[in-house]
């Protein structure tokens, strides 16, 4: 059956009109870089911590997390977490590697005239990047990596963009160099037909291996150690029901870890990253050790591709800046601190939420949080 008309949602103005819970901002909408923006969604923002943090990057000191959310516990639970590791001396993290990529794509007619431009590639390196830097201040490109595919060259073009994410940035330097490329001499001689600016070989916002195995954007390590004292006192179980409950899990999952994603979601929202990059951004994977002389139990979190940053995107809005001060991750090399905090804190949450799933209060927990005892609702 056709649906009736009605004034009030089919239109621009209509929705604007009777908007009830989106908030016609008009700050908030003016500094939006979205099309037809009718104002802003709030969503509840928590802190957690505070968790004592070392990185690589010569980051120390104690900091707290903002967590954009609307599930319950899910503060709690990490702050508890971080209560934990801060017993046993806090969180440390290791930046591994710092690059964006795109992944063009050059097209022929056939496997030979493929095979002849792979050959070609590494002598053009310096000719595409000339033409990058051209188009930024920032991007640097430091690599191509060429595959055939059919008759279809992919490089993957890797570079390094300061304190951004990078992935608007990288876009624009790569399709100067395509375009370019394929108005000149060389394009003609080696039969080009086209190029396309991106192949999926960077699975950009989207889960493959490529991810796991090559990195887009930040890769960090975190790790830290659980006392068998710590452990009873505030999580209620001991360090190893803790370590058998993580190595029986781990025979399900593909990558293994909780619920990290939680932390990564929260962080993105709160501090203006963008939100599409969790799909990439939420895998990691969590190792249990366990030292039977001491019965510590050490926990460390790898996330290979957290495409985080500073500046730029919607990192430049307010309520984002507030954010990032609160993490104090503002000012030059802050990006990589917002990465090891993003893996920091997302291991406080995994070890919190592990224990409730030990010590049997995961149901119980939600039910006298998650729910208000006076709704009729709360039995459902």
């Amino acid at each position: 059956m056709p649906v009736p008309s009605n004034p009030a949602i089919d239109t621009l103005s209509g929705i604007k009109s009777n908007l009830k819970y989106i908030v016609e901002d008009q700050n908030s909408a003016q500094n939006a870089k979205i099309e037809n923006c009718i104002g802003s969604v709030k969503v509840p923002v928590g802190i957690a911590g505070p968790l004592e943090v070392k990185g690589s990057d010569g980051t120390e000191g104690i900091f707290h997390a903002p967590l954009a959310t609307c599930e319950a516990t899910l503060v709690a639970s990490c702050a508890r977490g971080c209560k934990l590791f801060n017993a046993g001396g806090g969180v440390q993290y290791k930046i591994l590697r710092d690059h964006m990529t795109r992944a063009p794509v050059f097209w022929f007619n056939n496997s030979e005239d493929a095979a002849a431009f792979y050959d070609l590639v590494p002598q053009l390196f310096s000719e595409f990047q000339q033409i990058a830097h051209s188009t930024s201040r920032y991007a640097r490109l430091l690599r191509l990596e060429p595959q055939i595919l059919g008759s279809t060259v992919h490089i993957l073009f890797e570079y390094y963009c300061g304190d951004a994410a990078g992935q608007n940035m990288v876009t624009f330097a790569t399709q100067e160099v395509c375009d370019r490329f394929a108005q000149s001499d060389t394009a003609l001689t080696m039969k080009l037909n086209n190029i396309t600016v991106e192949g999926q070989r960077t699975s950009e916002k989207s889960l493959s291996w490529g991810n796991i195995l090559h990195s887009r954007g930040v890769a960090v390590t975190a790790w830290g150690t659980v006392t068998p004292q710590a452990c009873q006192k505030i999580l209620g179980c001991s360090t190893w029901d803790l370590y058998q409950i993580i190595r029986n899990s781990k025979e399900a999952a593909l990558g293994y870890n909780i619920n990290q994603a939680n932390i990564v979601a929260a962080m993105f929202i709160a501090c203006g990253q963008d939100a599409a990059s969790v799909s990439e951004s939420s895998w990691s994977h969590l190792t249990a050790e366990f030292d039977r002389e001491t019965e510590n139990l050490q926990l460390s979190t790898y996330l290979p591709s957290l495409p985080v940053g500073t500046v730029g995107g919607g990192s430049a809005l307010e309520t984002q800046r507030e954010a990032l001060e609160i993490l104090k991750c503002t000012g030059a090399g802050s990006k990589v601190r917002l990465a090891g905090l993003v893996a920091s804190f997302a291991l406080a949450l995994d070890v919190s939420t592990v224990a409730a799933v030990t010590n049997n209060t995961f149901a119980a927990s939600h039910r006298k949080f998650g729910r208000s005892v006076d709704s009729p609702k709360a039995k459902l």
